[in-house]
């Protein structure tokens, strides 16, 4: 077994960006300041609270609810981890990972089990693990590498035909969606901001501005900023500008049942675990009491997140029963007992959008969570509020110039 060091000044560092710390720590009083966010997933909520909590004055919109059943942010739990090919998004799970244990710690609320995370590696895994070892290294993040012997001894209810090797991170694990949103949300309340279910429209764009937003009920609401942070919905909120760049892919997840008395497959025995091998498979064990929880990361076919039917298919459910079978011996013949149907609204390089609408100088786009940006909303939320607030672009790896556009 091999260990790094984990740099405990990388999880009390002010924020990921040094600039966006120096916008947050020093800018001028911004009460006056009224923005509007779309969106109260994670990547909004968080970006709303932030701003709130600067001192903006911020109105939260949001079109269902909070971490409601079509969003992206919904259902019951999200894993969260540091093995990435980028340093950057190394730092950024990092950073969240510190910003999601103080929020539990402020609002008297559970919201991260810190379980463990345990990647497992086929061959065809090499070169991200590779990839990875490097950028966690760089980032001096914790973890320990096991040999197929060690993996063994420690979880013997794996079977590891294929694997070569794992990697562990036992700071890590999973997060509670939509209990997640909710507590976002609150605080948001709590500090002052205004939080409203309304279906949204942008205003047209007039000499390079957008001067409100319009609502379902014929109202709007003026604003000096404007943040979209729609999740699978900004393709159509933009559609020329949007449509061709994100796409959104239905992804199917399962919740087998357990045997009576089982010990061996819950939170308790088993960290979260993802497999690579051919296909990409992860698990969350007990995933907040609703079953052993599996999917499969592949990206299945476009959605409309507003109007599709959320059915698991057959072959779906075929492919997740055989993969059950294969890895874990003692749920060989255990019962599905739910599933769901949720959504990855992807970039083309798997990177988030964070920029200002090209024809409108105070409207900015947040998006492409790509099916890991649940665990990265409290670092995201705080670089979108910088960048608001400073008028400025921070990351150009989130820009939307790479994209093309």
């Amino acid at each position: 077994m091999r260990r790094r060091t984990l740099l405990q000044s990388l999880l009390s560092a002010p924020v990921v960006w040094p600039l966006a710390g120096q916008v947050l720590a020093e800018t001028e009083d911004i009460s006056g300041l009224r923005v509007v966010v779309v969106g109260a997933g994670a990547f909004g909520g968080w970006t709303a609270l932030a701003l709130q909590q600067r001192g903006a004055r911020v109105t939260l919109l949001e079109a269902h609810a909070a971490g409601h059943p079509r969003a992206s942010s919904g259902g019951e739990t999200r894993v969260i981890r540091h093995m990435y090919r980028d340093a950057r998004e190394v730092r950024m799970a990092a950073r969240s990972l510190a910003l999601w244990k103080q929020a539990e710690q402020e609002w008297g609320e559970r919201l991260l089990h810190a379980s463990g995370v345990l990647f497992m590696r086929q061959p065809e895994g090499r070169a991200f693990f590779a990839a990875a070892d490097a950028a966690m290294a760089a980032a001096g993040v914790d973890y320990q590498t096991l040999d197929p012997a060690e993996l063994a001894a420690r979880w013997p209810q794996i079977r590891l035909a294929g694997i070569e090797q794992a990697a562990f991170e036992p700071q890590s694990g999973y997060l509670l969606a939509r209990r997640g949103c909710h507590a976002v949300v609150e605080a948001f309340r709590r500090a002052g901001g205004d939080y409203r279910i309304a279906a949204v429209s942008p205003e047209p764009v007039r000499d390079g501005r957008m001067a409100a937003v319009a609502l379902n009920d014929g109202s709007r609401i003026p604003a000096d900023r404007i943040v979209f942070a729609c999740g699978p919905w900004l393709p159509a909120l933009f559609p020329e500008l949007l449509a061709d760049h994100l796409k959104t892919s239905r992804q199917e997840v399962f919740y087998f049942g357990t045997p009576p008395g089982d010990r061996l497959h819950n939170e308790s025995a088993l960290p979260v675990w993802a497999d690579f091998g051919p296909t990409l498979w992860y698990g969350i064990p007990g995933s907040e009491r609703r079953g052993f929880k599996l999917a499969d990361d592949s990206h299945g076919p476009e959605i409309d997140p507003e109007r599709a039917d959320r059915i698991a298919s057959k072959a779906g459910i075929e492919a997740a029963r055989a993969y059950v079978a294969q890895r874990f011996r003692a749920l060989a013949d255990a019962p599905l007992i739910d599933a769901r149907v949720c959504q990855y609204t992807n970039t083309p390089d798997g990177a988030f959008i964070l920029d200002r609408h090209p024809e409108a100088a105070n409207v900015w786009l947040l998006g492409g969570g790509s099916g890991h940006g649940f665990k990265h909303g409290p670092a995201l939320g705080e670089l979108a509020a910088a960048s608001v607030i400073a008028d400025q672009v921070m990351e150009p790896g989130f820009a939307l110039a790479r994209l093309g556009i």
